[in-house]
């Protein structure tokens, strides 16, 4: 009896044997090919990219991924599509209806830029992924010279299906790709503004006795290779009448900005000799390849806010500084500084 038994044992043993297979040598996912393009709490990725100083076009890379355990065999001409029903939905669902002013607004929609081409990359683009690769770069010409920056522009794209030779990637964020496009200069980014100090004038005179009206911080848009703007007084980007407050900032010369209003109803002034500007860096002490450079801005402004109950001159007084680190070891600007 034991022994039909050890018989029995043995053949299955033989049989499981046989059977089995290195499993881990067959492709374990589908070959997909989708976008590397993570996704932040805006439900949109962050692209920044530098303004050229002679205001020619830049260059964006986005990366494409051929998902998979096992290299593909095959040369793979991937399309790549416009996608604005994407950017609506995006829109409705994480801003909603009654917000449209702060809507992501379509960066390839020329009606939107009085018919300047802001995408001169033409769609569909078609990207080859050379068989027993599983990445290719899809490159994005981009016309950015006097963007308007009071709104947020997204570039909306999609790896088109139904394509001959691939799947489009079917998982949520891998087939779409929102990329929110944000031109930056040295002197672009967000500034820690505690330091300014705002006090309502009363016939001419500062109220140095009202409680001081501060902002926690100022956010400074590039518009040129030395020019930004920001908004006066507690102003921000989501206000509606944001453009109303907007200050331009010329940083051209080596220690004096100029800033200037196009609104006249802000009634917005600089206190003379008040407006100056330091850029230090410094090497990391533990990490030397890192540069710590900062911004300071000195500057004393005076204006007229329409933003409250009750309309009130406002003079703001002190520094805004911002701190930027960059990695001297990375050669793209846009991939070494830390943002």
């Amino acid at each position: 009896m034991n022994k039909i038994i050890n018989i029995i044992v043995a053949i299955a043993a033989l049989t499981f044997c046989f059977s089995c297979n290195n499993e881990w040598e067959d492709e374990q996912f589908a070959h997909y090919v989708g976008f590397k393009a993570p996704i932040n709490a805006d439900g949109c990725t962050t692209v920044y990219v530098r303004y050229s100083a002679d205001g020619s076009p830049v260059h964006y890379q986005l990366p494409l991924v051929v998902s998979g355990s096992t290299v593909h065999e095959n040369n793979i001409n991937a399309v790549v599509e416009l996608d604005p029903d994407s950017l609506l939905v995006l829109n409705t669902k994480n801003i909603g209806e009654r917000r449209q002013d702060i809507w992501f607004r379509d960066l390839s929609d020329n009606s939107l830029h009085g018919g300047v081409d802001r995408v001169i990359t033409e769609f569909p683009a078609t990207v080859n992924i050379p068989a027993g690769e599983s990445t290719a770069l899809l490159d994005l010409e981009l016309n950015l010279t006097d963007l308007n920056q009071s709104h947020r522009w997204v570039l909306p794209l999609k790896v088109s299906e139904n394509q001959p030779g691939y799947q489009a990637n079917t998982r949520k964020h891998y087939n779409n790709a929102m990329l929110n496009i944000i031109p930056f200069n040295d002197f672009s980014g967000n500034y820690v503004a505690s330091a300014m100090q705002g006090q309502p004038v009363y016939n001419g005179e500062v109220d140095t006795h009202a409680i001081p009206y501060t902002v926690t911080n100022k956010t400074f848009y590039a518009t040129g290779d030395k020019t930004a703007f920001f908004y006066a007084g507690g102003v921000d980007h989501t206000h509606p009448e944001r453009d109303k407050y907007r200050v331009n900032v010329d940083f051209s010369d080596p220690e004096f900005p100029i800033f200037t209003a196009p609104n006249p109803e802000l009634e917005f002034s600089v206190k003379e000799n008040s407006n100056t500007y330091l850029v230090a860096e410094v090497k990391d002490p533990v990490k030397p390849y890192l540069v710590r450079k900062t911004v300071i801005i000195q500057v004393t402004y005076y204006m007229y806010d329409q933003t409250g109950g009750v309309p009130t001159h406002y003079q703001f007084k002190g520094a805004m500084t911002m701190l930027r680190t960059i990695n001297t070891q990375i050669p793209d600007q846009d991939q070494a500084i830390q943002w």
